[in-house]
């Protein structure tokens, strides 16, 4: 079950989902500034993330907030990120919602935001970013495993800056 399958599937649900606690696995540059950073995923508890705003259980405009640390492919804390998803819609198999996120390293920081679903694969705009990362446009994609795991990979059409 994804993500926002275990998050949204009920109240009973509590049972330990979060959102992005990363750790990078590279970063490749290409010939036009162009680059890759990939990380793994280990979600925080789902019940440090939710906020519920409506009505008891699950309602449009609920929010997951999260607030992660990023680590290195060792464990090493490299950074944090957070963010909120609101839940915008049920869908038969699920819930939509929104998701906006800053990932926070030392170099910079990496704005991103986009519609996600409970598909395991999550497709999300960079939006922007700052210090070596000011420029940055692309993609970011979660990919999550089923297990509290996942990946995610911040593919850069512009950006980041090679100074």
């Amino acid at each position: 079950m994804t993500l926002l399958g275990k998050a949204f599937a009920g109240a009973a649900t509590a049972a330990g989902v979060g959102l992005l606690l990363l750790t990078p696995v590279s970063a490749t540059p290409t010939h036009d500034r162009q680059a890759t950073l990939e990380f793994g995923v280990n979600f925080r508890p789902f019940q440090d993330n939710y906020v519920d705003i409506g009505g008891p259980g699950f309602t449009v405009g609920d929010l997951l907030v999260f607030q992660d640390e990023l680590l290195d492919r060792k464990g090493v804390a490299v950074g944090i990120q957070g963010g909120t998803c609101t839940i915008t819609a049920f869908l038969p198999d699920g819930v939509q919602t929104h998701c906006v996120g800053t990932a926070s390293l030392s170099d910079g920081q990496i704005s991103f935001q986009g519609l996600a679903t409970d598909a395991p694969v999550k497709p999300l705009a960079v939006t922007g970013g700052t210090g070596k990362y000011q420029a940055a446009a692309g993609e970011v994609i979660l990919t999550e495993h089923g297990d509290g795991t996942g990946t995610l990979s911040i593919r850069f059409t512009r950006g980041p800056s090679q100074n």
